[in-house]
C-alpha cells in the first residue's frame, strides 16, 4: 500500500509507504534535506533526532497493527510504551530509512512490537515499542 495508513496530519506523518508481508511490516521514510528540524538538529552536522526515529517505528507498528488481518478493531492506537531502544548510527538529509516491524504479542488492547530501522547497509535504530487501543485517562 502506498498509504502509510497513519492518523496523523501530514505535518507528523513519519512514513512515506508501508507494506504488508506475512507478520512483518516494512515502511519507508525519506529525509528530506528541507524537513525544518535539519536546520537546528544540529547546525551544520544535521541528524534525525531520536524521538522521531522512535514516532517513525511506532508509526509503522500502527500502520502494521490497524491493516493486519489480525487486527479485528479500527479503533485509534498511542504509544503505551517504548521498551527498549537504541539509536546506532546517525539519519542524516537525504537517506532513505527502512523500518521493519513484527508484531510479538498481543494482550487485550496491548501489542508489543520488535523493530529495526536500516539506511543503506546499517542499523540505525532497534527496539521493542507497546502501543494501545485505550488512552490513558487523565489524572
Amino acid at each position: 500500500m502506498k498509504s502509510p495508513h497513519t492518523p496523523h496530519g501530514p505535518g507528523f506523518r513519519f512514513l512515506d509507504e508501508f507494506s504488508i508481508e506475512g507478520d512483518t511490516g516494512s515502511g519507508r521514510w525519506h529525509l528530506d534535506p528541507g524537513l525544518p528540524f535539519f536546520n537546528d538538529h544540529f547546525p551544520g552536522n544535521p541528524l534525525v533526532p531520536a524521538a522521531l526515529l522512535m514516532e517513525s517505528a511506532a508509526q509503522a507498528c500502527g500502520a502494521f497493527w490497524m491493516n493486519s488481518e489480525a487486527c479485528s478493531e479500527k479503533t485509534p492506537l498511542f504509544v503505551a510504551s517504548v521498551d527498549a531502544m537504541r539509536v546506532l548510527a546517525a539519519a542524516r538529509p537525504g537517506e532513505t530509512l527502512d523500518i521493519r516491524v513484527k508484531l510479538v504479542r498481543e494482550l487485550g488492547p496491548l501489542a508489543q512490537f520488535e523493530f529495526e530501522t536500516t539506511s543503506a547497509d546499517r542499523v540505525v535504530a532497534r527496539g521493542r515499542i507497546t502501543l494501545s487501543r485505550q488512552l490513558a485517562p487523565a489524572n
